[in-house]
């Protein structure tokens, strides 16, 4: 085993990307095994919720809804994470001297001690944040409809048609439109 901090922070960062990665897969066939349950009931018992869909197109939809996503993106940053880190180590120790420059050039600002330490240990914190919003974006921007929208749509239902009302806010119980009509002031009165 090595003594060097950053491989064994890449060794447990892979074996939790691995476990978060087994996690999804072992996910995604139980619900694969549930959408083929879910698609024979309902063909028996309401035809008319999967009328043209076909049972592939069921699982697909019924799987996309409902997997774990998370668990693959955190993976994914896990591993974006661990791969970035050697170049931001370069990069960080190549800035540090022009980050100093225009100080008073004390030893202080040397490699190892506290100010050294301080901008190191943010610097990669600011990296590895940086690769979980970069892998969180991509979660967010690939999310698929929910289950019953698409399957709707699936069925040929047109839904950009459809208005669906919002519901008033608790908070907004009482407060009431003004009724009257803005009408100027007559001057003459």
């Amino acid at each position: 085993m090595t003594n060097n901090p950053f491989a064994l922070a890449a060794i447990i960062g892979l074996v939790a990307a691995a476990a978060f990665l087994i996690r999804w897969v072992a996910a995604r066939r139980r619900l694969m095994e549930d959408a083929r349950i879910e698609y024979r009931e309902r063909c028996e018992s309401k035809p008319g919720t999967v009328k043209g869909v076909d049972a592939a197109v069921f699982e697909r939809l019924y799987v996309a809804a409902f997997e774990p996503r998370w668990a693959l993106y955190i993976a994914a940053a896990l591993v974006l994470a661990i791969l970035v880190t050697p170049a931001a180590a370069f990069g960080l120790v190549a800035l540090w001297p022009v980050i100093v420059m225009g100080l008073d050039g004390g030893p202080w600002y040397d490699v190892g001690y506290y100010p050294w330490m301080f901008y190191m240990f943010f610097g990669f914190c600011a990296v590895w944040a940086l690769c979980g919003f970069v892998v969180a974006r991509i979660h967010h921007a690939r999310r698929p409809e929910p289950f019953n929208p698409a399957l709707a749509r699936a069925r040929g239902e047109p839904l950009d048609d459809v208005v669906i009302p919002r519901k008033r806010p608790k908070w907004a119980v009482r407060a009431r439109p003004d009724r009257k009509p803005d009408v100027p002031a007559n001057e003459s009165d």
